[in-house]
């Protein structure tokens, strides 16, 4: 995905019994994951990442979800 400073990520990953989601904010135009970063948020819904995402991310710039299982990205309406 094309990622710009501002954006925010959330990254998914689940097994059977529970599901964490990574957010944190694109620090590096094209960044692609959120490696190296001290302020990643965890939590563990969706809802609760979409409400961390959205408190950081910046006005103008966009949130992109990517299900680590399954390498898919899509980008979030908000």
């Amino acid at each position: 995905m094309p990622t710009q400073i501002g954006d925010v990520i959330i990254l998914r990953t689940a097994d059977a019994t529970f599901s964490t989601h990574a957010v944190g904010q694109v620090f590096k135009d094209g960044q692609q994951d959120l490696g190296g970063q001290t302020s990643v948020r965890y939590v563990k819904d969706r809802a609760a990442a979409v409400a961390e995402a959205t408190a950081l991310v910046v006005p103008g710039r966009r949130i992109f979800f990517r299900n680590l299982d399954t390498g898919e990205w899509s980008e979030m309406a908000r």
